[in-house]
């Protein structure tokens, strides 16, 4: 008898299947990797007033000496820098949020209102479909209805004067 490949057993035996395995990180490990990347703050020279300070006018001295003040009242704060990359980090967070949003959400009212609208047309044109039916069965019955009014109300007079005609054949 000659072997045949479809019917023997395969001489090795197939692997058992994998499961697919779960990452070893999750989305606030990866979030917080890409915060220490971009969490990159650098030491801020001390500020110094301006050698021109008095050659200035009054309006440029008076801008001047408010950028020193918030410059030495920053430094203050923060001199590594953590405050500035703190500001520029959020920024960017907040600019990478709001944009889209801003993109997007236009697109979202215009789609909910076209599906409100949508919506609408099918109810009105659903409940026309049902109205118009109803409504002509309603007139059709009222219009049988008093046709078998006014055909009782034929048929007890004639009966009437049926009646009246056995009773007084001469009219007296």
């Amino acid at each position: 008898m000659m072997p045949h490949e479809d019917w023997d057993e395969p001489s090795q035996p197939t692997p058992p299947r994998q499961l697919p395995t779960v990452p070893t990180t999750t989305w606030a490990k990866q979030m917080r990797q890409i915060v220490i990347r971009r969490w990159q703050p650098e030491p801020l020279p001390e500020p110094e007033v301006d050698h021109d300070l008095p050659q200035l006018s009054a309006i440029e001295r008076s801008a001047e000496v408010i950028s020193y003040t918030c410059r030495r009242f920053e430094y203050w704060l923060s001199p590594q820098g953590t405050l500035r990359e703190w500001f520029k980090f959020n920024l960017r967070l907040a600019l990478g949020l709001a944009v889209p949003a801003m993109l997007v959400a236009p697109l979202v009212t215009l789609a909910l209102k076209q599906f409100n609208e949508w919506i609408d047309l099918i109810t009105r044109t659903t409940s026309n479909m049902v109205l118009v039916p109803l409504s002509a069965m309603l007139v059709i019955g009222l219009i049988c209805g008093l046709i078998s009014i006014g055909k009782s109300i034929l048929t007890m007079r004639l009966r009437q004067q049926q009646q009246q005609q056995r009773r007084d054949p001469y009219n007296y």
